[in-house]
């Protein structure tokens, strides 16, 4: 749950949390035997991709702002 918060909500927080909560589940599916290693599973992976998500929307919003400022030159108010 903490994961979809992260892709859709927070981006990069709720991901972080998703991809820690995730890994503590499957720890302890290992160790007492329980079931739900699946949803545990799908709670890491969602939460990985939506950090790489993140990541790659910073590089692009960063990419954008420098060739926006390199051709700043050829937009007049005129």
């Amino acid at each position: 749950m903490s994961s979809l918060v992260g892709i859709f909500i927070i981006p990069l927080i709720g991901s972080i949390v998703g991809i820690i909560t995730g890994h503590m589940a499957l720890g302890q599916i290992k160790r007492t035997g329980e079931n739900g290693r699946g949803l545990a599973l799908a709670g890491t992976i969602v939460g990985y991709v939506g950090v790489a998500f993140a990541i790659l929307g910073i590089i692009l919003f960063f990419a954008w702002i420098s060739w926006f400022t390199a051709n700043a030159t050829n937009f007049s108010a005129a």
